[in-house]
């Protein structure tokens, strides 16, 4: 016979609730992280646009393009980018962009 606990509900009952519960919230974590890179990715390629922007406007003023993202920074053309340690800017996902200075853009 099953044992009744004195709210009258069973162990299994008990059991099922939790991993209902479990479920749900594996669920909603795993769509936080989905936001969270959707966010990362979006940042990203906000940054990128941005930074090809100063290096037109860089080029526009120096007639030439820098030998480096950092110079831009220097300069005072980006302000809103997180930097590494050496001044270079650095993605949402802390790596170094790519810059081709041959023809001026920053790739994705």
């Amino acid at each position: 016979m099953t044992k009744l606990n004195e709210h009258s509900e069973t162990v299994l009952e008990n059991i099922i609730v939790l991993i209902f519960i479990f479920v749900l919230v594996v669920i909603i974590i795993n769509k936080y992280y989905g936001y969270i890179k959707l966010a990362k990715k979006t940042e990203y390629t906000q940054e990128i646009h941005e930074l090809n922007l100063a290096l037109i406007s860089y080029r526009i003023k120096y007639k030439k393009f820098p030998k480096n993202l950092s110079v831009l920074i220097k300069k005072g053309y980006i302000k809103n980018i997180k930097t590494d340690k050496n001044g270079h800017p650095v993605s949402p996902f802390n790596k170094r962009f790519v810059y081709v200075k041959k023809c001026g853009r920053v790739l994705k």
